[in-house]
């Protein structure tokens, strides 16, 4: 299988991101997306938006596990389990007993660990055997980059394939490459993470000193009538952060709810900002610049 070309086009005018509602107007199902999913082909970054990442077709997962007699594993692993990722893998993870040997590394397209997996860090979907969520999320968490690895575990719990406790329980317990960013993730991640860009907006700041009190905090306002969930937020501040998933607004009424949204945080008050996937993921200092400068703003209105 491999990506068809027109959604390439899509992602390549729209910085790699294509939505569901673009995909439908030029005849591409949300199961075909969803297939590639699975495959690793593209990343599910937010509901209904996808990155894309290896042009080139990958590997088959049931063929390759099947053939090999290995484990689905690492990135691919969290992509058969259909959990948002970043990036969408570039090679086909797979891992095999300590005690095969290492001529089968030399298959175009994947990368063979070797780990002895516990009967219960194996499990059978849709007919390929994959790592258990826990033992996935354990492996991406020790090698890919922070911000990533918090991601991931963030959307294994949004998905409710994983819960905050079991993470932090078996990274206070692992030993090896990748334990200690395995503790920082735990102490990082946050089960009510609404997305991947949250994910990622989160750590940016956090390595700025500049984490957000709350996530998700509910603030509701007697004189506009608003109610609603605020990504981050600085309370005794009144400031808040939105985090915008670059969708295309097929329909006014997200447009327009969106935009009432933000007028509602400045009628109570409120100072607030909006970024996107392009500024956390391209433009980071904008990100960073903005809300110090927000914060910083607040401070002196409180003074």
């Amino acid at each position: 299988m491999r990506i068809d070309d027109i959604v390439l086009d899509l992602a390549r005018g729209n910085g790699g991101l294509v939505t569901l509602a673009m995909a439908r107007k030029v005849g591409v199902s949300s199961q075909r997306l969803t297939d590639f999913v699975r495959r690793g082909l593209i990343a599910r970054v937010a509901r209904g938006v996808y990155a894309i990442g290896a042009v080139a077709s990958l590997p088959d997962p049931r063929h390759i596990t099947i053939a090999w007699k290995v484990v689905l594993s690492g990135a691919s692993a969290v992509a058969w389990w259909g959990v948002d990722l970043p990036k969408a893998p570039d090679r086909l993870h797979v891992t095999a007993p300590r005690s095969r040997g290492r001529w089968r590394d030399a298959e175009p397209g994947v990368r063979l660990a070797r780990a002895n997996l516990a009967s219960n860090e194996i499990m059978t979907l849709r007919g390929v055997r994959v790592t258990s969520p826990l033992r996935t999320a354990i492996d991406y968490a020790r090698s890919a980059p922070l911000e990533h690895a918090v991601a991931v575990v963030d959307a294994f719990m949004r998905a409710r394939l994983l819960s905050y406790d079991e993470f932090v329980a078996a990274a206070a317990k692992a030993e090896g490459p990748g334990a200690r960013q395995l503790r920082l993730v735990a102490e990082l991640a946050d089960a009510k993470s609404g997305s991947v860009l949250e994910s990622l907006c989160r750590v940016l700041l956090w390595r700025h000193g500049l984490a957000p009190e709350r996530t998700q905090y509910e603030l509701s306002h007697p004189r506009t009538g608003w109610i609603g969930f605020l990504d981050f937020a600085w309370p005794k501040l009144r400031v808040a952060l939105e985090c915008d998933g670059y969708e295309w607004h097929a329909a006014r009424e997200p447009f327009q709810r969106d935009r009432r949204r933000w007028s509602s945080l400045n009628r109570a008050d409120w100072g607030s900002g909006v970024v996107t996937w392009f500024d956390v993921t391209c433009d980071p200092d904008y990100v960073v610049a903005l809300v110090r400068d927000l914060l910083e703003c607040a401070e002196l209105r409180a003074s």
